[in-house]
């Protein structure tokens, strides 16, 4: 099945409950699939920490905008100068303080301080299996939020340099999903990607294109296998 299903009489709002309270038999599947592939020694980077991995955790939020017959998921740009992921495509989200009370805290009081979403606003459905970034060492916990049509959204200029939305439907659309070639460090790899077609492209890969994934997949989006 390429596209998602059809919410029918449950509206959106309740398909996504129902989906993101059911754990994905094929999480890692999905995720590492999103991997970058080195096309010299056919590699990909793991997506579950090595047993001895000293791994910071972190925490995102992954906010759905709730519109009428269809939704939307809420990205951000990193501002170039940040000390990981700069200049990326992410869900809002950061590294975990010592003073939340539990990742979700994490997630919530990122996305206040990085879209000035207040927690209010966020119906957290559920939480997304554990990603692991290897990079920077990252283990991140991503949950999943449904916000009403009317939230509004305001980038903060020191972490954030814009606030973009993409429809579920174009997300599950046959012709968004590619594997593109880039050249890093004189290495080639085949990254698989969600491009995002018009005044603005976009191509949203890595972690975030895995958890973006991760949601589609419980909704019933197979792209990935092609």
């Amino acid at each position: 099945m390429g596209g998602v299903r059809d919410p029918g009489s449950q509206g959106l709002g309740g398909l996504l409950r129902e989906a993101v309270s059911r754990p994905l038999g094929e999480w890692r599947e999905v995720y590492e699939s999103f991997s970058p592939v080195d096309l010299r020694t056919g590699e990909r980077r793991p997506r579950i920490p090595p047993p001895d991995a000293d791994a910071r955790r972190a925490a995102v939020l992954v906010p759905v905008l709730l519109e009428k017959g269809d939704g939307r998921l809420v990205y951000t740009v990193r501002k170039d100068s940040l000390a990981d992921h700069a200049g990326q495509i992410s869900f809002p989200g950061g590294s975990a303080d010592a003073g939340d009370e539990s990742l979700l805290a994490t997630a919530l009081r990122e996305a206040e301080e990085e879209i000035d979403l207040r927690p209010e606003l966020v119906e957290v459905i559920g939480e997304l299996e554990e990603m692991y970034i290897p990079p920077s060492n990252f283990r991140v916990s991503p949950f999943v939020g449904l916000l009403p049509p009317e939230a509004e959204m305001v980038l903060a200029p020191d972490e954030v340099e814009e606030i973009f939305t993409v429809s579920l439907s174009t997300l599950a659309a046959p012709q968004t999903f590619r594997r593109v070639l880039w050249r890093r460090e004189g290495r080639d790899y085949e990254v698989p990607v969600f491009a995002i077609e018009g005044p603005a492209p976009r191509n949203i890969w890595g972690a975030t294109a895995a958890m973006t994934a991760g949601l589609l997949a419980r909704l019933g989006w197979r792209g990935y296998r092609r």
